[in-house]
């Protein structure tokens, strides 16, 4: 077993430190040659995404890693080992501490606590590496530390917004079943996210000037809008993979002097900080509304567990619940009507006082009205025994079981109960 698990935490830092050479690769072709600090660094994303996964245990060996991924990074483009090295552990280690001091914290990979733990550690840990690597370039080069602090930590910021979320949501798959979505919502969905493709290349192909006064860039919102929407329609993951999509379309052509952005500014790494930034908006609105997305199905889910486990409570005990308005009259009811009114009864048709009254025996028609009367008007009174009237001239008697529930004025707000079917034989009616 302890063979099993070891060569589990190899294969898993194996493809880890793939996933950071391939970013590493992308990251420094789409940078080009720089002077100091690159503009874009999708490995920021890997680390933190790897930190916030897998438990504390295994954290060694993926720093081991990353490490051995950096140094091939540097052989590939014939760099220093020893910057490489001193690279890694600014990078992986401001990546570490930061997701540590997350985890310090109330931590989760789900609603509101993962959005926070995505930026709170995409900040950290940006600030952190860009303050080592800022003073580095500093001391040694001369460089400028808050413009060279203020790139790198932008950059690390935006590869975290851009890469965890993606490895987050893809890796707490699970296949669902084809009912799980409208089938509305995945056509609707699926077009969106081609109209993505084809807008998104529209946009940001070309010089950046097709449609001149400033067009261009105002049509770098539409990307945004289908972001969103692919979000809400086909859920977080395919979410992360349309923000994943327009990163790798926009920084492409920004980076070949194409699009909106590159006709902002004339320094070419600038304009990449800026469809950055773009991406980093596109990422913060998807991450928001795939967080409330899912929080309000699993509110619904759990709502809806709950609802079934009472109406199951309640059949099993042979009850049925109520909840009465006293201002309005109206009736809500849960559990099974049809097992204590009959099988051609349902909520909607005792949805008042007046048509549950006429459901039963004359005589204890008044009896109901007096007793739910004085509920609302604030008695408690004992149980009452009541006779309902069902098909083919039989009775079934039930206690009522009921309560007024005041607020805090000491007014009633609702008058609340069970009835509970009372097990005699069921006698018939004479005409």
């Amino acid at each position: 077993m302890e063979i099993s698990r070891s060569k589990s935490l190899f294969v898993a830092a194996l493809l880890w430190a793939a996933s950071y050479l391939a970013s590493g690769l992308l990251s420094h072709q789409l940078n080009g040659p720089v002077q100091m600090t690159g503009y874009i660094w999708l490995p920021a994303g890997v680390t933190v995404g790897a930190f916030l996964l897998r438990p504390f245990g295994e954290w060694l060996a993926l720093a081991g890693a990353f490490l051995v991924a950096q140094l091939v990074l540097v052989g590939i483009e014939h760099g220093n080992y020893f910057n490489g090295l001193l690279f890694t552990i600014d990078e992986v280690g401001a990546a570490a501490l930061a997701v540590w001091l997350v985890r310090r914290v109330r931590f989760s990979l789900e609603g509101l606590y993962f959005l926070r733990s995505v930026i709170l550690a995409g900040l950290l840990a940006g600030v952190i590496g860009a303050i080592g690597g800022a003073a580095w370039f500093a001391i040694v080069k001369g460089a400028s530390f808050w413009e060279v602090g203020a790139i790198w930590a932008a950059s690390d910021f935006v590869g975290v917004l851009l890469i965890a979320p993606v490895l987050a949501s893809w890796s707490r798959f699970r296949a669902h079943r084809s009912g799980d979505h409208e089938r509305v919502d995945i056509v609707l969905g699926i077009v969106s996210f081609v109209l993505l493709v084809v807008v998104a290349f529209v946009i940001f192909d070309g010089d950046g000037d097709e449609f001149g006064g400033g067009v261009d860039y105002a049509l770098t919102y539409i990307p945004l809008f289908l972001t969103v929407v692919v979000t809400v329609l086909l859920g977080g993951r395919a979410g992360s993979l349309s923000v994943l999509l327009l990163a790798v379309e926009v920084i492409l052509k920004t980076a070949q002097g194409e699009g909106p952005f590159s006709v902002l500014e004339a320094r070419r790494g600038h304009s990449l900080l800026e469809a950055q930034l773009y991406l980093a908006i596109a990422s913060l609105l998807v991450l928001t509304v795939s967080t409330l997305k899912t929080t309000r199905e699993r509110t619904r889910a759990r709502a809806a567990m709950v609802e079934n486990n009472i109406e199951l409570a309640l059949a099993s005990a042979d009850q049925i619940a109520y909840v009465l308005d006293p201002t309005t009259g109206v009736l809500e009811w849960s559990g099974d009507v049809q097992r204590v009114f009959g099988q051609d009864v349902d909520a909607a048709q005792l949805a008042d006082v007046t048509r549950v009254a006429e459901r039963l025996h004359p005589s204890d028609r008044e009896t109901l009205r007096a007793y739910w009367g004085a509920e609302a008007a604030g008695e408690d009174r004992d149980e009452v025994t009541l006779r309902i009237m069902l098909p083919g001239g039989k009775i079934r008697q039930v206690t009522d079981y009921g309560a007024p529930l005041f607020d805090a004025n000491a007014d009633v707000t609702v008058v609340a109960g069970v009835w509970q079917i009372v097990r005699e034989p069921v006698e018939a009616i004479n005409a």
